[in-house]
């Protein structure tokens, strides 16, 4: 959280003396002696906001979002109560509130730039990338840090506006040669424009000024494989895995990579995608009498939902729409869904067993954070074939499905399928795939790392369904 430096002349010799001892690590006497000046002045805003940033540390979210709410009614003109708060409520991932306070606080303070910048971070995460370009904006317009062009590039990439992108990193360049991450983020927008050559360049340049780039050097080896060079390309992904640990797109694209050089999927790949995929039948949570009464919720409330964006920009969905993140602000029915899903998922957990190694089994969550979102895919639609760069595990669960599936030609409409890589990709190989049926009530569990699709089916029926990503905070 942010405070005011200890060193500061202005400050009183109390909130010195509190400093002081926070920086010398004695935290509980810190508290203790905050809690006895706060008995003194209970209307002290700003010993109520250094209490929270003490006690946040050990845990204690709910008081210390109590003491901050209660010290911003007691002092709203200031910004660094606002910023305060709006972090605390990102850490304990309650994003949707965490907006609210952004928003409020930039009406308040609109030439702010962390204030802009932070606003605009939580509008990217949420898929809002207009919003937050002009947040960006704004806070590069009033002083924010040269590097907030990495971010504006970030978002004009997701708008498809490629070439103002490109612009975007370069001016982040030119105020700091040595910045990786503008150097990384060039190379993904050249890529997009085609220029594989230069790409590769800026990702090496990238790793060059960052060896822990994790992320510059997996495109390094995305840019030499569409550039003909795959074992280049496959050996840059094994390394990955071996300095790095399991890496998505590493994962992902490894087999891959292999098969283009050799001109053939490595052996025992189907069986392997067989054994990571499992299938889960759900039970209706105590709040649902059944699964069909969940159901008629769940599909009622996608329908109504404001964040539904018809094929947005970005994603995988065709000839469909796609939500938000809907636990962002959670609400019925979706509480109740989290809570069955979790519940599947640490099931699921307890039957993994330990691989040393091996992308997927080598670790087990202990404690996780969970994104979901809706789909609603129209005749026609389809997901074409992607993995989830963000998650560890992801899954899908089937809310409501038409009656036309698996009645197309190969009687496979509208199932789920893996191990087909992106149509853009010019495989020279064979792809081993596998499909698995969709049922109503069922949800498939799988690494974020395998590659998979929605085959098209007709009717006028819709193919509704809740997507996940489990994010892991802490391993068991």
């Amino acid at each position: 959280m942010t405070t005011q430096s200890p060193e500061a002349p202005a400050l009183p010799a109390h909130y010195r003396e509190i400093l002081t001892l926070m920086k010398e690590g004695r935290r509980k006497v810190a508290e203790e002696r905050c809690r006895a000046l706060l008995a003194e002045i209970p209307t002290d805003a700003d010993l109520m906001a250094l209490l929270a940033s003490i006690i946040v540390e050990r845990g204690a979210f709910d008081e210390a979002e109590n003491l901050l709410r209660h010290s911003l009614k007691l002092a709203p003109t200031e910004p660094t109560p606002w910023i305060n708060l709006g972090r605390l409520l990102q850490q304990t991932g309650q994003w949707a509130e965490a907006v609210q306070v952004y928003e409020h606080a930039t009406g308040l303070f609109p030439t702010h730039p962390m204030l802009a910048a932070t606003l605009g971070q939580l509008y990217q995460r949420a898929n809002r990338f207009a919003d937050a370009e002009t947040q960006y904006r704004n806070a590069i317009a009033n002083g924010g840090v040269p590097a907030l062009n990495v971010q504006l590039g970030m978002v004009l990439l997701r708008q498809e506006r490629v070439d103002e992108a490109i612009d975007a990193f370069n001016t982040a360049i030119a105020h700091n040669p040595n910045l990786a991450a503008a150097y990384g983020n060039l190379g993904n927008a050249l890529q997009k424009k085609g220029d594989m050559e230069a790409a590769a360049a800026a990702y090496e340049k990238a790793v060059a000024l960052n060896p822990k780039d994790t992320v510059s050097y997996v495109s390094l080896g995305m840019a030499q494989l569409k550039l003909g060079q795959a074992r280049e390309a496959a050996e840059i992904f094994e390394r990955a895995l071996a300095v790095h640990g399991p890496e998505r797109r590493a994962a992902a694209w490894l087999p891959y990579a292999r098969a283009q050089e050799f001109g053939e999927m490595p052996t025992g790949y189907r069986a392997e995608m067989g054994e990571l995929v499992s299938r889960h039948k759900l039970t209706p949570p105590e709040t649902y009498a059944s699964m069909a009464d969940l159901n008629a919720a769940l599909a009622a409330a996608l329908d109504e939902d404001p964040t539904l964006v018809w094929e947005p920009a970005g994603k995988a969905t065709r000839k469909g729409g796609q939500t938000g993140l809907l636990l962002d602000a959670p609400r019925e029915p979706f509480i109740a869904f989290e809570k069955m899903l979790r519940k599947a998922i640490d099931a699921h957990f307890d039957t993994i067993r330990l691989q040393p190694g091996h992308p997927y089994r080598c670790q087990v969550p202990k404690t996780y954070h969970l994104d979901l979102w809706g789909t609603l895919l129209s005749e026609g639609g389809h997901q074409h074939s992607h993995i989830h760069v963000g998650g560890w595990m992801s899954g899908v669960y089937y809310v409501s499905l038409p009656s036309s599936l698996g009645k197309g030609e190969g009687s496979k409409d509208g199932w789920i399928e893996f191990g087909n890589p992106p149509p853009e990709f010019d495989a020279v190989f064979e792809p081993m795939t596998i499909t698995f049926e969709p049922r109503v009530g069922d949800a498939f569990f799988f690494p974020s790392y395998l590659f998979h699709r929605t085959l098209p089916f007709s009717g006028n029926e819709r193919r509704i369904s809740l997507a996940f990503d489990v994010k892991p905070t802490s391993w068991r």
